[in-house]
């Protein structure tokens, strides 16, 4: 068993016992057994991956939002408009980490059809970090662009100089193949920092830096009006694009609406050489002399846990907070949590 830094306040479990507790966790709500074990593979890669932050600190918003009917984890996503190489799915309000996996898997087919994509979704709950769908698409040889608004909810970014949130953080991914995994991966709110990010520092009781948040405590956009102008592209392809309500006046339903752009690699030049020449210019901006106590320099998405390392027992330490709303939802469900190690 490998170990995670244990930090103060802090609880550590098995990963594969913790694992365990999501699958049978989200089956309690009504997932499958095939949907349930995929939100644990996520939850627990964004662990392992250093994003605690979409990891279990999420499934007792995931199963309290399904057992009070606000997402239904036994649906499943359907196709309302298919054009070929165009498809608009309705997510029918199950957990977004299923619809977009669905999403993903046939976006990349269809890339293989007709050379290139685009696949948006609407009336999803939310689906974590975006990164592991980019990841599968690049495994298969597609580079994929995903955007993905709030349904105009969580209004908790300010617009630059602004003193009310008018935005919310509206990530946006990408993912390029290289020769082998870990793929390039980019998944980046165009705030700040991710919502998730910000209160899982307050969580663990750090001090939030001040460049992060303005004025009554909400976010910024990233690099001011570039994060600012990207939040807004998110809203057009994400938002409107897809179906899906866009920021305003009006209380919007807590959704998340998606757009994901695929390219079959293989259709504009060799997938080999492509993928050569990637690692060549990733190797060239690595080999790079350090500033005295810096790291060495990290390509996105090397920070993805293997399939070996998601099979490992690996100790995991959770936050206070994280273990005591654990705890509730086991209370809740009727599921045993796993005993802290």
């Amino acid at each position: 068993m490998t170990n995670v830094t244990q930090q103060v306040n802090e609880t550590s479990f098995s990963s594969l016992d913790l694992r365990d507790f999501t699958v049978r966790s989200m089956r309690a709500v009504g997932a499958s057994q095939t949907d349930a074990e995929y939100m644990a593979h996520h939850l627990l890669a964004s662990e392992l991956a250093g994003h605690p932050s979409h990891g279990l600190r999420r499934l007792p918003e995931y199963v309290d939002r399904a057992a009070d009917g606000t997402t239904n984890a036994a649906a499943r996503a359907t196709i309302e408009k298919d054009t070929g190489a165009l498809v608009t799915l309705n997510g029918n309000r199950t957990h977004g980490h299923f619809a977009l996996r669905d999403a993903t898997v046939l976006a990349v087919q269809r890339a293989k059809d007709h050379g290139i994509s685009a696949v948006t979704v609407r009336n999803s709950d939310f689906a974590g970090r975006f990164a592991p769908f980019c990841e599968e698409a690049a495994e298969a040889g597609v580079i994929t662009l995903v955007f993905g608004n709030n349904n105009g909810s969580l209004q908790s970014v300010l617009p630059p100089g602004g003193t009310q949130p008018r935005l919310s953080t509206n990530p946006i991914a990408a993912g390029i193949p290289r020769a082998q995994a870990p793929h390039m991966v980019i998944d980046f709110a165009t705030s700040a920092v991710a919502s998730g990010r910000l209160h899982f520092e307050k969580d663990a009781g750090s001090e939030v830096p001040g460049e992060w948040t303005g004025a009554g405590g909400h976010l910024k956009p990233f690099g001011g009006f570039k994060g600012f102008g990207l939040a807004l592209l998110v809203e057009a392809l994400g938002g409107a694009l897809s179906g899906s309500q866009t920021v305003s006046a009006r209380e919007s339903e807590q959704a998340q609406g998606t757009l994901i752009i695929a390219l079959d690699v293989a259709q504009l030049r060799d997938l080999d050489d492509y993928t050569a020449q990637v690692e060549e210019f990733i190797a060239h901006v690595k080999d790079t002399e350090l500033e005295p106590g810096a790291r060495p320099v990290r390509a996105p998405g090397e920070n993805a846990p293997t399939a070996e390392q998601l099979a490992e027992d690996t100790t995991l330490s959770l936050n206070s907070t994280t273990v005591s709303d654990l705890r509730r939802i086991a209370q809740e469900l009727g599921v045993e949590l796993p005993q802290s190690l």
